[in-house]
């Protein structure tokens, strides 16, 4: 009787843990998956952090003020600063510790135009000018923008440095000579700036941008005689508008 019992008893005690298996088995699955499961939500939010590098190419087009061209503080007040196309590149990064919010860029770009003072007499004096305006700037930006996942607009402020050529020069004035020799300087330059950014794919963006672009150009002159003249200057003040295409690493 007693080893019945003993083996009634050992019976029920292999059902119970048989039994028992699936479920504590069940149980364990969704611990262990729930122990995998957040393995995947940090190697998201890394690839969202990660640091932004790009390069751009743009075209651009200047629709300058006009200011008048000084030849020594004597002002040709008729000057017609005329706008022209150019272009450039643009090397940047938005790191991940600023959240790819606040970027650094560096550009480099190019300008041509002209300026023209029709042949005009006050105060007894004649005035005219006439000469193509070159110009390649080397520019340092600082980028604030809106991340988007598709559409990313942002403004900046940028500074750098801005060479200024007159290139076919033709200055006259009645009481100091004809100047005709091409100059050249190098001028401290400021613009602010502000654009839109389109993420075509992953690695590939659109963006246009405008740009108030500051320069003042300071040119020694030579006269036709080939002595040294006057200096003669040009406050350059600009409206640009450039749009481009860049690539995302």
């Amino acid at each position: 009787m007693r080893s019945t019992r003993v083996s009634v008893a050992a019976l029920m005690f292999s059902c119970l843990l048989f039994g028992g298996s699936p479920s504590a088995a069940l149980a364990a699955d969704p611990a262990s998956s729930a122990g995998k499961a957040p393995a995947s939500v940090p190697d998201a939010s890394q690839a969202k952090e990660k640091t932004e590098f790009y390069v751009s190419l743009f075209m651009q087009g200047s629709f300058p003020l006009n200011r008048p061209v000084r030849l020594q503080d004597d002002p040709f007040t008729n000057t017609d600063v005329q706008g022209g196309l150019g272009g450039g590149l643009k090397v940047g990064v938005f790191p991940a510790f600023a959240g790819r919010v606040v970027g650094l860029e560096a550009e480099f770009s190019g300008l041509d135009g002209k300026v023209n003072a029709p042949m005009a007499t006050t105060g007894g004096v004649t005035r005219s000018a006439n000469f193509r305006l070159q110009s390649i700037n080397a520019m340092a930006n600082l980028l604030l923008r809106y991340p988007g996942e598709v559409i990313q607009p942002y403004i900046g402020v940028g500074a750098g440095l801005s060479g200024g050529f007159a290139r076919d020069l033709n200055l006259q004035q009645s009481t100091i000579g004809v100047i005709r020799e091409n100059a050249g300087d190098g001028a401290f330059a400021y613009q602010f700036l502000g654009g839109v950014r389109a993420n075509v794919s992953d690695r590939v963006f659109l963006f246009t941008e405008y740009k108030y672009f500051v320069a003042n150009y300071q040119w020694e002159s030579e006269l036709a005689n080939g002595s040294h003249g006057p200096s003669f200057t040009l406050n350059y003040r600009t409206h640009i508008i450039s749009g481009g295409l860049g690539f995302r690493f």
